[in-house]
């Protein structure tokens, strides 16, 4: 966004959405879902909107939360993958 590269800036973001688009169609919401499941659906679907968000604003420090986000979910993937 700093360059002010718009069009390279909505290819980025529209693979970002999806990216999270495609971890959200993997949350099994269909066979008796669990609180976590939901949780999890709901946080996908938060920083899917709020990547539109960033793009349509041109907001960085919504960027910002959502890697936070995405990094803290991979550190908990990353956790189970050892624990397994």
């Amino acid at each position: 966004m700093a360059r002010r590269d718009v069009a390279s800036k909505g290819v980025f973001i529209s693979k970002a959405i999806g990216i999270v688009g495609g971890l959200r169609e993997g949350v099994d919401l269909d066979n008796a879902p669990s609180e976590a499941l939901v949780r999890q659906d709901s946080l996908y679907h938060y920083m899917m909107t709020r990547l539109a968000e960033a793009n349509a604003r041109n907001d960085q420090k919504m960027l910002d939360e959502v890697a936070g986000l995405l990094i803290t979910v991979k550190e908990g993937w990353d956790a189970i993958a050892t624990v397994q």
